[in-house]
């Protein structure tokens, strides 16, 4: 058996070798040469050699175009069988295109990112879908950032009050038309207050806890803009002054209101015939009470919603403020909290809050002190809004103010329900 084994394989082995070698060289030949096509989708575009003085749109900083391209690439069948996305780029050199030039790939554009893979041997032809390269000069512009109020609401215990800096700029570098377009526009800031957590401003209020005004540093990933046609994402704002931005919120709390406060009746000279302090005078009551001749409020009152050093500041410039009119224009009267000499109030108020602030840059001095002036004015104005006076954290102050003979009478509605009370914080 052994002995016709072996003759069937010796038998003319020579014929039999050659004739399997050439079937190997064959079978190596033809599939070498079998051509065949591949589409492959997002490959990248690399610009290489653009001019100082140019950009292009959709440009990255690393050279890649934002967009990309899908090539149907035609070769050798074992070459083009092994590609995948990502073994590919496109090269192009656009040191001597025009400034607008419709952009046709070739084999010669192709780098392969497989080391594995040589392109330039086994790909006979490219085909891609028709796309232009436009260049546009190179601009850079400062651009307003429009700080929007913010979106959320403050934790519990806390009230939003304002954002510093109100104004900040980003310095932009992109193709001269878009610049402009977007120096028109301007960008735009809004941060949520949903992403700050009440024990994080406790922990701030902790450090300083005279202080009512709390001051949230903003963190460095939420200090980006969206700029389209420089990324897909953000980017960081790159105005210095975006260090220092923070929001500010107040604390909540009660807080008791320890001067005596004037009653001050307002007669309008139309009915002045009528109704004048001859003919009709504020009338002492349990409430009431008269210091020096004066009307003065006798009930223990606080306030919420403002700073204890805006309450510091107005204190003994506060009255209430009650209009007559006759019984037959209204029967219960309006009343109101007057600020006497207002534009004083401001000016301490200010000034005491732009001493806190120590100016570095000289040059900026004389810009920023009048955006932290205007800043600290609208602070001023916005407690002047919010001021209310409280008989306690659930009673607001009422008045009730009637003619009644030839008197005017005060009633405060819940006085009674109130005991007199030294503070307590706000619910």
């Amino acid at each position: 058996m052994e002995s016709i084994v072996g003759k069937v394989i010796f038998f003319q082995w020579q014929r039999k070798l050659f004739a399997i070698i050439t079937a190997m060289l064959i079978w190596f030949f033809v599939n070498h040469t079998i051509t065949t096509s591949k589409t492959i989708p997002s490959v990248p575009i690399r610009v290489i050699n653009l001019p100082v003085d140019k950009t292009i749109q959709g440009l990255l900083p690393n050279g890649f175009l934002i967009k990309r391209t899908t090539l149907t690439l035609s070769g050798t069948k074992e070459i083009i069988e092994q590609l995948e996305p990502g073994d590919i780029e496109v090269l192009l050199d656009v040191s001597n295109l025009p400034n607008e030039a419709i952009i046709q790939i070739n084999k010669k554009n192709l780098i392969s990112l497989n080391p594995n893979i040589n392109l330039s041997k086994h790909i006979t032809s490219v085909t891609n879908p028709e796309f232009v390269i436009k260049m546009s000069p190179v601009l850079t512009e400062k651009i307003d950032i429009h700080i929007h109020p913010p979106i959320g609401s403050a934790p519990s215990g806390y009230v939003y009050l304002d954002i510093w800096p109100i104004h900040l700029i980003q310095t932009v570098t992109g193709p001269q038309d878009q610049v402009l377009q977007l120096k028109n526009q301007g960008l735009d800031f809004t941060v949520n207050l949903d992403e700050i957590t009440k024990e994080q401003l406790e922990d701030i209020f902790k450090k300083n806890p005279q202080n009512d005004e709390v001051s949230f540093i903003i963190p460095e990933n939420w200090k980006k803009v969206n700029i389209p046609f420089m990324t897909r994402g953000l980017v960081p704002i790159n105005d210095p002054e975006a260090n220092n931005l923070k929001i500010n919120f107040l604390k909540k709390a009660l807080i008791p209101f320890a001067k005596e406060i004037p009653v001050h009746i307002f007669y309008p000279l139309q009915f002045s015939q009528l109704i004048n302090p001859s003919t009709y005078a504020l009338e002492a009551s349990e409430y009431i009470h008269f210091k020096n001749d004066l009307p003065i409020l006798n009930l223990p009152i606080f306030v919420k919603n403002v700073s204890r050093f805006f309450v510091e500041v107005v204190k003994d410039n506060i009255e209430l403020e009650i209009v007559t009119v006759p019984k037959t224009e209204r029967e219960r009267l309006e009343w109101s909290i007057g600020f006497i000499n207002v534009n004083h109030l401001e000016d301490t108020y200010t000034a005491h809050q732009l001493s806190q602030f120590k100016e570095v840059d000289q040059e900026q001095l004389t810009k920023r002190n009048r955006e932290k002036e205007d800043y600290f004015r609208r602070r001023f104005r916005l407690y002047m809004r919010r001021f209310k006076l409280y008989l306690s954290s659930q009673y607001k102050l009422e008045l009730e103010s009637k003619l009644e003979g030839n008197k005017i009478s005060i009633h405060i509605p819940n006085a009674s329900l109130v005991l007199p009370l030294k503070g307590e914080n706000a619910s």
